[in-house]
Order: structure tokens, then C-alpha cells, then sequence
């Protein structure tokens, strides 16, 4: 054989690996999506243990919303991160507000306005809810975890320095 057509057979070869390799292990082609406002191991501390991660395309924008899922047994435990842009602040952040199924208390030095939101009844004991804004951006946090309810002030500690995070990250 001629030293071109063994130069050929070679190429062809490293050709075909590469495709049978791309086609075979396409996961380790692509970047795991992240959460650009928490990691999960903040989130597994928060929700007690290991954490499956969802995290929605980012828009043009830079929204995007991140969801971390502990599951044990039958229950499921949540922390979630939704981040939206807004054309007009002043009118479109009452929409994000009206979201609170319950009272609304301000939360101070968390962005430029940021309310905890006290829901109404027991359905949603263990359950925090801090709605935020930074200048054109919204936030809303959501954490559900199998805890007692909370008092009509305060939020636990972790969920205000996740908060203060993302409000921060968004500045």
C-alpha cells in the first residue's frame, strides 16, 4: 500500500472515532447548565441534603429561573429562584407583589425593595417567600422545607442571606 492510502485509512479511522465518541457520550459534549445566583451546595445546606438542580435557559435579558428539589420520601423539599426583567419598574413590579397569597412585610437592605411574603393559614407552613426588586429586575425566592411555621416577622437566616445574594449578584 501506498503511503497516501495509509495516510487516508488513518484520517477515516480518527474521523469515525470521533463521531462514534461524540454520538455515544453526547453529555460530556455540554456544559451542565448553572444557576447564576446560588450554587447547589448552598442549596443542599439550606435544604438538608443533596439537591437535583433545574435551571430554564437564560433570556437575552438574563432571566432565568433556578430550581433546587430534595426529595425524601414523600415529601419534597424546594428552594427556588426566579428572576425576571421589567420594562417599566414602577407599574410591572405590583404584578410580582400581587403574587403574595398573604400580608406583605418590607424587608430592608435586601435590593431596592423587598418584601417577605407571610402567607395566609397553615397550607404553606415551612414555606418562605421573599419578592425583591433591583433596579428593572425582580426577584422572587421561594424555599419550602418541613419546619414550623414561622412568626408573622422575620425570616430564618439563611433565607435572608440568600436574598441579600441575589439582590446583591443583580446590582
Amino acid at each position: 500500500m501506498g503511503e497516501d492510502v495509509v495516510q487516508r485509512l488513518l484520517w477515516m479511522a480518527m474521523l469515525a472515532g470521533v463521531m462514534v465518541g461524540s454520538v455515544l457520550s453526547p453529555a460530556s459534549c455540554h456544559a451542565q447548565a448553572r444557576c447564576l445566583w446560588l450554587n447547589a451546595a448552598t442549596a443542599e445546606g439550606v435544604l438538608g441534603g443533596t439537591v437535583q438542580m433545574d435551571v430554564t435557559p437564560l433570556t437575552l435579558q438574563g432571566d432565568a429561573t433556578c430550581e433546587f428539589t430534595r426529595k425524601m420520601d414523600s415529601t419534597v423539599y424546594l428552594l427556588r429562584i426566579a428572576v425576571h426583567s421589567m420594562d417599566n419598574p414602577s407599574k410591572d413590579f405590583a404584578s410580582y407583589l400581587s403574587q403574595c397569597d398573604g400580608t406583605t412585610t418590607p424587608l430592608k437592605a435586601i435590593g431596592n425593595e423587598a418584601v417577605q411574603c407571610v402567607p395566609r393559614g397553615s397550607s404553606t407552613a415551612g414555606e418562605e417567600r421573599v419578592i425583591g426588586r433591583v433596579r428593572e429586575r425582580a426577584f422572587i425566592l421561594t424555599i419550602r422545607r418541613n419546619m414550623p411555621a414561622l412568626p408573622k416577622e422575620g425570616l430564618r437566616e439563611d433565607t435572608r442571606n440568600i436574598a441579600e445574594q441575589i439582590a446583591g449578584s443583580l446590582f
